[in-house]
């Protein structure tokens, strides 16, 4: 963990000296720090009263952190040090207390006074934090910004936090508008309940209460019920965790892919939809799109005594890098352990004829050989060939020529 704390300045990577006075830490670090948790990369957001962007850029400079504008009308800037994120805003109204009558709940609208170590709660937000809930500071402030609405769903499970009943009741009356919050955002907070062990359930619950609907209008109640279980049983498979660890992009997992499934329909052409609308990476719905596809046909392959070598290697060659999540969805559908371990096995080995293609010979060699021109016809003789190793049919390259000579009725020339 990290050995920065929010309320000891000593510990930031920058001089308490180098901040002007009338700024205030505020937002989450505030309340993290109150509650004494221990994080691994500190986040603090600090607002000052003067012109933020300039004031940042110069503070940058000194430090050689790193520097990016969030928002110039807003004046947010945004400084990253190797051991925390430092977010510089323009106070909102003319003093402290506006602003934090501004912030979305009372747990979040706590500033600390880094010159006087002073405290500034006018909500009670430590009366939430003591008790454990999140609750609004009035109605507007999550209109204003209707990701606030999510955002409940998440602290709450970060936390272990209850949200509110008037807040909850405020929260569904408007969910609604979360159609009109850019996507990049509604995804930063879903793969924030990804990331959180309680956040299945209070995914299951936004679900319930109308929170997602505007973004996964066709979320099926089979798979949604599903959430729970990747945290609940994939610990219990340490071979098949690195291959869920596997990074899809540099902030997203396997497992993430797997829970956003959770959340979109069967049909593929409207689960690519989504993720569009939603801005998702080509990887990431290449990715899906396999796990839509691909599950029927894997469920048949391991339920069937003895599937036939061309289904498998069909499989293998189709799933390519998504086969180990093919595995993991078989595991939350209550398929046990050996039912599924020796595809995770082949997977794994990278000699396996039938989990990975090895034709034997090349294209080039192919061409030589068999006076072929490039084009498909040399790959869709790769493919046979290697189906043929597969299935046993061929072990050395001799063998592969001669049948790739006799599938296309030609003798191959000699090897020079």
């Amino acid at each position: 963990m990290s050995d920065l704390h929010p309320f000891e300045p000593k510990t930031w990577p920058f001089h308490l000296t180098d901040l002007p006075p009338g700024g205030y830490l505020v937002g989450g670090a505030v309340r993290d720090g109150l509650l004494h948790r221990h994080k691994k990369h500190w986040d603090l957001d600090i607002i000052l009263a003067v012109d933020v962007i300039p004031f940042a850029q110069k503070l940058a400079q000194k430090y050689h952190a790193g520097f990016v504008i969030l928002d110039a009308e807003r004046q947010i800037a945004r400084l990253v040090f190797p051991e925390l994120t430092l977010d510089l805003c323009q106070m909102y109204g003319e003093d402290i207390t506006t602003d934090l009558s501004q912030r979305d709940f009372t747990i979040n609208a706590i500033a600390w006074d880094y010159h006087t170590q002073e405290l500034h709660d006018p909500h009670q937000g430590q009366n939430d934090l003591e008790n454990q809930i999140i609750r609004m500071i009035q109605p507007q402030n999550l209109r204003h910004d209707p990701l606030r609405l999510l955002r409940a769903y998440r602290l709450a499970a970060q936390l272990n936090f209850t949200i509110e009943s008037e807040t909850h009741q405020t929260i569904k009356n408007l969910a609604s508008l979360l159609i009109n919050v850019a996507p990049e955002r509604v995804q930063n907070e879903l793969h924030l309940l990804f990331d959180t062990h309680r956040g299945s359930n209070h995914l299951i619950q936004a679900s319930a209460d109308g929170i997602l609907t505007p973004w996964f209008p066709e979320i099926q109640p089979h798979w949604l019920h599903l959430l729970p279980r990747w945290d609940e049983r994939l610990s219990a498979y340490p071979a098949l965790a690195p291959q869920l660890e596997r990074k899809i992009r540099q902030d997203r997992s396997v497992l993430h892919q797997l829970k956003l499934r959770c959340l979109l329909p069967e049909h593929r052409e409207t689960a690519q939809q989504i993720l569009t609308r939603l801005r998702y990476s080509r990887a990431e719905m290449q990715y899906i799109d396999k796990l839509i596809a691909l599950w029927p046909v894997f469920e048949l392959l391991i339920t069937s005594p003895n599937p036939p070598i061309p289904a498998q290697f069909d499989l293998f060659q189709q799933a390519g890098q998504a086969l180990p999540g093919l595995v993991a969805v078989a595991l939350v559908h209550d398929y046990g352990w050996p039912v599924v371990a020796g595809w995770l096995e082949r997977f794994t080995n990278p000699q396996d004829p039938i989990a990975h293609a090895l034709p034997l010979v090349s294209g080039h060699d192919l061409m030589e050989r068999l006076h072929l021109p490039p084009g498909p016809q040399v790959g869709q003789l790769l493919h046979w060939l290697a189906l043929a190793h597969a299935e046993g049919r061929i072990c050395t390259p001799t063998a592969a020529l001669e049948l790739a000579a006799t599938l296309q009725g030609t003798t191959p020339a000699p090897s020079a």
